[in-house]
């Protein structure tokens, strides 16, 4: 490699020709003059955004996959291979729903570690940005530019603000700059411990998102146009010889991967979606990605879930005017700017064509986009162009730049403006996000278990604003609350019929009767249960096949078991209280007869009256 080859990845465009000093091989600061104030600064810019973070999730809750990954995290083993690599409608993350499972069994339905979790991986990936910034800028004041647009992007609100999200998400942020950072300085160094932690890094985020299959050719992409950026012969190939290591660890890590994908995720599940469907996606995804060049959207739709991007009409013209002045000045005026823009494009395309492809199908692919969901990669990718903007050398040696002083200073009006946009973007986010009822739900929920006492109670599903029956059978009581240890258990009789209504406390219930239990034949007891044969209770009319909840008025002579079943259902066993009492059941099943048998020697059991129906809460 001649001598242009090696500046290009041993300091930037001002960096000599040459064999560099180590520290400076290292990616270490070469500028020991500036060093402390660029790293204070940049010090203060994590600690704000990682106080806006808090302040920002202070306000979030679990939603929806957030219960349902955590009611698989109780009912399965969290090492076996079902729960580590089972097919999540098209995900297998065996990292992050470990994660999840770890967290969520030791503090199930608490918020509170689910978001210093999110804390301090953000300050992680704040961290590896920061390192992979100094690392192609050294400690130049010019690092805090791309660092600010990372830190406050809007981009990096969907992903974050949502705990099954941001467990992708976030190790992707930090997965994409370290393997970034480490084929630079391997290029650049020959260093072969570079090669190890970046291959090591890329598995573990790969296991967590599988979007990571990205990352290794988007790093290849950046080492060779840095090669480029300083006249180097071949720089794709340079780039493979530099660093070869790497790139192989990185593709036999993929294709492993790729063979454990194929195999745990079935064809149909990774997207049926046409090839106008993703296109449709991939074009509302530009749309939607348009106004966080500005720091928008500024506004958003409140849907009780994620929030929706809501830019003004102006912004996403705005934006590509913005974008579009910015691609001609970079291609125009300055050397590997084209090719620069080919490798961001390239990605953002890849990305939105692999949404395209597994949601572009379902019933709301147009609003995916809209959530900013699936960009958080995207923010690390604004923060290396702008990095790359300040590396890109004049494409004539004559080219006259703005003094220093007067780029320093239009840079910084354009980076306070850009953060206080976001900012604007982060505030109305919050406000969105905090009609969203899940959070008030499971509050007062477990503050109801808590004080319910003893009696048992029946299996229910919770309101479809908590968790939609989409995704039954979790959406169950049972389920959902397994974790907690403070609060009666769920069964499939109970003497004491209460259910948690929309808002989360616990009530008095009812059965809304379908069908009626017939008169018995035997006057003062109604239908006899004793002895070992069944005896079959007879509804007023048939019902149909599906889950049913039995209240049956009864007098036994002792404690004991009865079994009661439907025409098609399998017995329940009920506990039943010597006395005048009445039990409800949970029964699946139908047809027009109870099927009731004694499993108590000794019981005299007489039902007297019943009805059969669906569950509703009582009183206010």
């Amino acid at each position: 490699m001649n001598h242009a080859s090696d500046a290009a990845v041993h300091g930037g465009a001002d960096a000599p020709a040459g064999r560099a000093p180590d520290r400076e091989a290292e990616g270490l600061p070469t500028r020991p003059g500036l060093r402390a104030y660029v790293l204070v600064t940049a010090w203060l810019l994590i600690g704000a955004h990682l106080v806006l973070r808090a302040w920002t999730l202070g306000e979030r809750h679990f939603y929806a996959d957030d219960l349902m990954y955590g009611g698989e995290a109780i009912a399965t083993p969290l090492l076996s291979a079902e729960y580590l690599v089972e097919n999540r409608h098209g995900h297998v993350m065996p990292a992050a729903v470990v994660l999840h499972g770890v967290l969520y069994r030791l503090f199930p339905l608490e918020w509170g570690p689910f978001a210093v979790t999110l804390l301090v991986l953000s300050a992680a990936a704040a961290l590896a940005v920061l390192r992979l910034l100094r690392v192609l800028l050294d400690d130049r004041p010019a690092l805090l530019a791309p660092l600010a647009v990372f830190l406050f992007c809007p981009l990096t609100l969907g992903p974050v603000t949502w705990w099954s999200a941001a467990i992708n998400s976030l190790p992707l942020q930090i997965g994409m700059a370290w393997v970034v950072a480490d084929a630079v300085l391997l290029a650049r160094t020959r260093r072969r411990r570079h090669a190890v932690s970046g291959t090591v890094a890329f598995v573990v985020t790969l296991l967590f998102f599988e979007r990571a299959v990205f990352v290794p050719f988007l790093a290849f992409a950046l080492v060779a146009l840095l090669l480029h950026l300083h006249g180097a012969r071949g720089p794709v190939r340079s780039a493979w010889l530099r660093a070869w290591e790497l790139w192989a660890g990185l593709l036999v890590a993929v294709a492993a991967w790729a063979v454990v994908f194929l195999v745990a995720v079935p064809a149909e599940s990774v997207g049926t979606a046409t090839a106008g469907q993703v296109a449709d996606l991939t074009r509302i995804s530009a749309t939607a990605l348009a106004p966080a060049l500005l720091g928008g959207p500024w506004r958003w739709v409140d849907v009780s879930g994620p929030p929706l991007s809501d830019a003004p009409s102006w912004a996403v013209p705005a934006s590509v005017a913005v974008l579009v002045a910015l691609v001609a000045w970079s291609t125009l005026l300055r050397r590997g700017g084209g090719w620069l823009w080919v490798v961001a494009a390239g990605y953002v395309l890849a990305g939105a064509v692999v949404v395209g492809i597994g949601r572009g199908a379902t019933e709301f692919a147009h609003v995916l986009p809209l959530t900013y969901r699936y960009f958080a990669a995207e923010a690390v990718l604004a923060a290396v162009v702008v990095a790359f903007l300040f590396l890109l050398p004049a494409r004539r040696a004559g080219d006259r730049r703005p003094a220093a002083g007067a780029r320093a200073g239009v840079v910084t009006l354009l980076v306070l403006a850009f953060v206080a946009s976001s900012v604007l973007s982060t505030v109305t986010y919050r406000r969105a996000w905090a009609t969203e009822p899940t959070g008030d739900y499971l509050t007062a929920a477990r503050a109801s278990l808590a004080g319910a006492g003893d009696e048992p109670l029946l299996d229910f599903d919770v309101p479809d604003t908590v968790l939609w029956d989409f995704w039954s059978p979790w959406n169950q009581a049972s389920l959902l609350f397994a974790g907690l240890e403070d609060r009666p258990r769920f069964a499939a009789a109970t003497h004491d019929l209460r259910l948690l209504d929309e808002a989360g406390n616990l009530r008095p219930a009812a059965v809304v009767p379908v069908a009626r239990v017939a008169d018995g034949p035997l006057p003062g007891c109604g239908w006899s249960v004793a002895g070992d044969g069944r005896t079959p209770v007879a509804l007023a009319g048939p019902v149909p096949a599906r889950e049913w909840t039995a209240e049956l008025s009864y007098t036994a002579d002792i404690d004991g078991t009865v079994t009661v079943s439907l025409d098609s259902g399998k017995p329940v066993h009920v506990p039943v209280r010597a006395g005048s009492h009445t039990v409800h059941v949970r029964l699946e099943g139908g047809g027009q007869t109870l099927h009731t048998t004694a499993q108590t020697p000794g019981l005299g059991l007489c039902i007297g009256a019943g009805a059969l129906g669906d569950v509703v809460p009582q009183g206010g």
